[in-house]
């Protein structure tokens, strides 16, 4: 009896047991969710059946003219030190720091660490139970070379986080144009973001487009073979080539800084224009900055956004306004020193009033007269509404935007002030203000028979998978705002600046026999109280070469104490002008023949010196080899950069002797390029020519560190 009631339980516990079940199937098919734990039945299989990746893409690459890298991707290594006695050990081995001591001492050296502090953040980690510790910014950032030295001590716990940097090989070149990227990590997904300069305005067209791929997991969790659900490529990003010249870039941030230290400037900036075409061939700050360092004290780029009272270089507009009314006779005369408009005090001539007594106009514009610009404003010679009219259609006070830079408008005193004063002193570029964009591009209407090009940096757009130019910039030229005798008229007159006994400009007459034209202009600064300054002032440079048929144009421009500023400036003038006319020239033979045969450059590291050697000079490079080894451990320019016949490439090896070449020929960039990746304590005398002498014989052995001195022309 009590068998068959046992048997007779255990059926209807069967019973509820399979009904349960039934009830939860139905349930789970309706909702899709376990009756009993109300779990997501689909979450839970996806979260155990499934994981995806990422596929980064590769950022876009940022080059010269003339190929050379200005900002690529580099492969940098964040050391982690394992501390924790709990982390399992494998084959016999420990696999957390055992000797903290031993590891500080053979490791912080690498890193740039002091060995004591180094062993206090083990120690300190280690006595309160963590797991790991990092270094901060000295276990940041590592080379692989550093990597592999580390690894090679053999020491147990160390480990490495590998991530995408982007890297600045030129240093300060141009900086406050290319800007820069910086690492960030959102949802565990990292990526290099632009944050200044093209890095952010093309931060989208560098940066591509990540991809992704969904793989199928088994029980366990591992992925399973040919598991892949589904997958989206990434999409790399593009390169940007620019119309900046490397050797006329490095020429021109060595030139301002050495002159704008010498002049005690706050700040300064230079720009050189090719005048046919549009395309700014170097541009420079000062001071600058380093984007691997991001040591930036101001963010504003003085090109673009810094407008400001640009004294005499104004004068060219109102005299080519006044010659273009048909008006204009240079060799009338006016009374020079001051000019009464009826205000509380004169218009004064920059000699405190003095002035040259009874002169021609045309000698007041080589004297820069402000008198003369007063009396060409009121004594008919051009109208206001006319002469406005030229400075709008001229660019002036107006915003624009050049390859994605936007320019601050400046501000028209006239417009707001309707005094006489207010549009008498805007004619000598006092009280108004305006930018070093809107002077060149303005100037560039005496280069191209009365009509102005639009200044552009980006020079193209590539698509790295398949060569495709995806974008081109173009040549811009404006109506034509001024006749072809008017413009004949002021480049005499801008002439004269440079070439009369009179003229301000004579220390920027050049040493080659080119003749330079152009403009010198000194306005007053604006102190912290609102009122003009005693001691400071903006001095500015606008030229242009060779005067009968200008190639290129060039603005100077110095902030601070008047400090023998001019000669400072000139001295800028005088060594990169012959530069920048022969690479125009070079550029325009360029055009006439057929286009030199590119090579895009492969990663060497780790092969055969004889190897590489042997295949970069068939391809008829000039290969130059830093060190006596047997291996590549290092080369400029990088992979995947373009070289042209006779172009200098250059490998490093691993031995440690470095054997010096004959320098006699080389350029400045090349030298600096050799002393960079050899470690020498290079120092450059002379001027921005070829390499003249050196200090040490071709053959002596040298190592990291060691001085060495080099001659230019």
């Amino acid at each position: 009896m009590s068998q068959f009631k046992g048997a007779k339980i255990a059926y209807v516990v069967f019973a509820l047991v399979i009904f349960s079940l039934v009830v939860n199937i139905v349930y789970l098919g309706v909702t899709g969710k376990h009756l009993i734990s109300s779990g997501d039945i689909k979450a839970f299989a996806k979260s155990r059946g499934k994981v995806e990746t990422v596929e980064y893409a590769t950022r876009g690459e940022i080059y010269t003219s003339d190929n050379e890298v200005i900002a690529t991707n580099v492969q940098k290594f964040k050391l982690i030190a394992v501390v924790s006695s709990k982390r399992p050990g494998y084959a016999n081995k420990e696999a957390h720091v055992t000797d903290v001591t031993k590891t500080a001492n053979e490791v912080a050296p690498i890193i740039g660490m002091d060995p004591v502090e180094m062993a206090q953040k083990m120690q300190e980690a280690i006595d309160k139970g963590k797991y790991q510790v990092e270094f901060g910014n000295y276990g940041n950032n590592l080379s692989a070379n550093q990597k592999k030295q580390i690894e090679e001590t053999k020491l147990t716990g160390l480990e490495f986080e590998e991530a995408t940097s982007r890297n600045y090989p030129l240093g300060d070149f141009c900086s406050y144009i290319v800007g820069y990227a910086k690492s960030v990590e959102e949802n565990n997904v990292k990526s290099l973001v632009g944050e200044m300069g093209l890095e952010a305005i093309y931060n989208d067209t560098l940066a591509g487009k990540n991809g992704y791929k969904v793989y199928q997991k088994d029980a366990k969790g591992y992925i399973l073979p040919n598991g892949i659900l589904k997958q989206q490529d990434a999409v790399n990003g593009q390169d940007i080539y620019l119309t900046l010249n490397s050797s006329l870039q490095r020429d021109l941030d060595y030139s301002l800084a050495v002159e704008a230290s010498g002049a005690q400037a706050t700040k300064a900036a230079a720009v050189i224009m090719e005048a046919k075409t549009g395309k700014i061939l170097a541009l420079s700050s000062y001071p600058s900055f380093n984007p691997n360092e991001r040591n930036i004290e101001d963010y504003k780029n003085f090109f673009f956004d810094t407008a400001y009272e640009c004294g005499s270089v104004f004068k060219s507009f109102v005299y080519a306004s006044s010659i273009e009314s048909g008006l204009y006779d240079g060799s009338a005369l006016y009374e020079s020193g001051k000019y009464d408009y009826g205000g509380s005090r004169p218009i004064r001539d920059h000699n405190n009033g003095a002035g040259w007594g009874s002169i021609s106009y045309d000698e007041g514009f080589y004297r820069s007269s402000n008198v003369a610009i007063c009396n060409l404003l009121e004594k008919g010679y051009t109208n206001r509404d006319d002469l406005i009219d030229t400075y709008e259609k001229l660019g002036f006070f107006q915003s624009s935007n050049i390859d994605g830079f936007e320019s601050t408008s400046g501000v028209a005193l006239y417009e707001t002030d309707k005094s006489r004063a207010a549009y008498l002193t805007t004619g000598f570029g006092q009280g108004s203000t305006v930018t070093m964009l809107q002077l060149l591009r303005a100037y560039s209407v005496f280069a191209n028979d009365g009509k102005m090009v639009e200044p552009y940096l980006v020079d193209r757009i590539v698509d790295k998978e398949n060569n495709e130019v995806t974008y081109s910039g173009k040549t811009q030229f404006s109506e034509k705002i001024f006749s072809s005798s008017t413009v004949a008229q002021v480049r005499d007159l801008l002439k004269g600046v440079v070439n009369e006994s009179m003229g301000t400009a004579r220390k920027f007459a050049l040493d080659n026999g080119v003749q330079i034209i152009g403009k010198t202009g000194t306005g007053q600064m604006v102190g912290e109280n609102g009122t003009y300054s005693t001691t400071d002032y903006t001095k500015s440079f606008a030229g242009m070469a060779p005067y009968d048929d200008p190639q290129i144009i060039s603005i100077v421009v110095f902030q601070g104490p008047d400090n023998d500023t001019t000669t400072h400036q000139a001295n800028i003038i005088k060594n990169v002008v012959p530069t920048a006319l022969s690479i125009v020239s070079s550029y325009n033979a360029a055009d006439n023949e057929t286009a030199t045969e590119e090579y895009k450059l492969d990663s060497y590291i780790n092969q055969s010196v004889n190897f590489v050697k042997s295949k970069l000079e068939s391809k008829t490079l000039n290969v130059q080899v830093i060190g006596n080894g047997s291996t590549v451990i290092e080369q400029f320019p990088e992979a995947k950069s373009k070289v042209t016949k006779n172009d200098r490439v250059f490998i490093k090896t691993e031995s440690s002797d470095i054997t010096l070449p004959n320098f006699t020929g080389w350029s400045r960039k090349d030298v600096l390029t050799f002393g960079s990746l050899s470690g020498l304590n290079i120092s450059i005398d002379g001027g921005n020519g070829l390499v003249a002498s050196q200090s040490l014989p071709e053959g002596t052995i040298l190592h990291s560190g060691d001085a060495l001195t080099i001659t230019l022309q």
